[in-house]
């Protein structure tokens, strides 16, 4: 009896954390938010700064889009560090120019 109250226990935590099709699934109370207040800008035409106003437990960091100079392509680069507060910034590397700037959120 002990093993089968177990094993259903286990059903329903899984039904719980999988959730169930179809349903909506909303955060459960005191999860971490996406960051609100975010704004990004080129940073002396070779990269890009990112910041939010309220990290709310997210995070956040800016990503620049850059030409090579040879023709190869498009290079799209992060800032290192995941940010909750503060200037969050990335460069374009060696031989390549500025095209774009974003800000990338995650909510943990």
């Amino acid at each position: 009896m002990k093993r089968l109250s177990i094993l259903a226990m286990g059903g329903v935590l899984a039904a719980f954390s999988l959730g169930f099709p179809g349903a909506a699934s909303a955060a459960p109370a005191g999860a971490a938010g996406w960051p609100t207040g975010c704004r990004y800008q080129t940073n002396y035409e070779n990269g890009a700064m990112a910041i939010c106003d309220h990290s709310n437990g997210g995070h956040y960091k800016a990503s620049v889009n850059c030409v090579r100079e040879d023709g190869g392509g498009d290079i799209v680069r992060d800032a290192g560090a995941w940010r909750t507060s503060g200037w969050s910034y990335v460069y374009c590397p060696a031989l390549t120019s500025f095209s774009a700037a974003a800000i990338i959120t995650r909510s943990y």
